[in-house]
């Protein structure tokens, strides 16, 4: 039929444009039949997508309140990337009992199988989860895997495992990750004071303080702020220690910083008068936590400092002091020569309202 048209005696031009049309009409026609084939084939994949969340949405919601479970489940192939989703979300917001339970649920499945098998892809999304789900699981046949796993050099990679065998194993993920913290500063604090946290003040207290003890002085200073989690003996017992043998500025910042004030620490008069501004800043804080009445000459002496925050923190640690009301500290700050030292400790009397 459509040899007539150009067999009727048009020229080879008319053939050939007549030739494109019928070629163009019919790559429209069938790239609108492969456009609605998607459309159609993507439309079944979110109904199925919707049937299997809503299916494992509400066992894992029985299984979260404790209520009865299917005597019989089985996780098919095509279910296993959305239920590992919704396990590790929910698994995410609840501890105690109800984890149990969801734990309980997850391996019925096979999840942990499928987690060790996942934590091996190469789709950086997939293996996050699939980390994420071995710590959720407290998994004990994952930790060499993920032991392993914190020395990966994707930071993302690295963390979330730390992060899985703390929840597993405290102590052996306190004693391989607590030495790897000062060499790894592409993992964000967050995530490090998250592992610690969960490892437990009991647990990095011993490991940190051995670290730090040896450390040289920017690491030192590093680890430091992580030390804020530890028991307080152990705090003052690395305050003490650092700031009677160090003499980075860093280093004594940040251990001021991190004693408690329970605990006397050495060369303090020194350290007020240090030449680091950031050094006496963190001196006058700790005389305040410290509370002792005999302190408030030193913190006078500050109130005159050439730095304000210096001046603001020794007014501040001042107004802490016990014993001290609101007309001894007007007295102080009456016979006080330097203008600017009047006025740094009229504006802390002032924000705290002393009376």
């Amino acid at each position: 039929m459509l040899d007539f048209p150009f067999a009727s005696g048009f020229s080879a031009s008319v053939s050939t444009a007549l030739w494109i049309t019928v070629a163009s009409i019919g790559g429209s026609l069938l790239l609108l039949l492969y456009t609605l084939e998607l459309r159609f084939r993507r439309r079944l994949r979110e109904r199925r997508r919707a049937s299997v969340i809503a299916h494992w949405r509400s066992i894992i919601a029985d299984a979260v309140t404790g209520s009865a479970a299917p005597a019989a489940l089985y996780l098919r192939r095509d279910e296993r990337r959305e239920f590992l989703r919704l396990w590790v979300y929910t698994r995410s917001m609840v501890e105690g009992a109800a984890a149990d339970r969801l734990i309980a649920l997850a391996r019925s499945v096979g999840l942990p199988e499928l987690a060790r098998k996942q934590a091996r892809d190469s789709h950086l999304g997939a293996k996050l989860m699939a980390i994420q789900a071995q710590g959720y699981l407290r998994d004990p046949d994952s930790v060499a895997d993920l032991a392993a796993a914190t020395d990966a050099p994707n930071a993302f990679v690295s963390i979330t495992a730390a992060e899985a065998l703390a929840a597993i194993d405290a102590a052996r993920a306190a004693e391989r990750l607590i030495p790897k913290i000062a060499s790894r500063r592409d993992w964000p604090r967050t995530h490090v004071f998250k592992f610690l946290q969960r490892a437990g003040s009991a647990v990095i207290g011993e490991p940190l303080y051995r670290c730090i003890r040896s450390a040289p002085d920017g690491d030192a200073a590093y680890l430091l702020q992580f030390a804020e989690i530890a028991e307080f003996d152990v705090r003052d017992a690395l305050a003490v220690e650092l700031l009677r043998t160090r003499d980075d500025p860093e280093v004594l910042a940040a251990a001021l910083k991190v004693a408690t004030g329970h605990a006397a620490v050495p060369r303090i008069d020194e350290l007020l008068a240090h030449p680091a501004w950031y050094v006496r800043m963190q001196a006058a804080k700790l005389l305040g936590r410290m509370g002792r009445a005999e302190d408030a000459g030193r913190l006078e002496k500050l109130l005159g400092d050439e730095e304000w925050w210096v001046r603001f923190r020794a007014a501040k640690a001042l107004v802490r002091l016990p014993g001290l009301g609101a007309r001894n500290l007007e007295q102080i700050r009456m016979r006080l020569i330097d203008r600017y030292a009047r006025d740094i400790l009229g504006q802390v009397i002032a924000e705290t309202g002393t009376r």
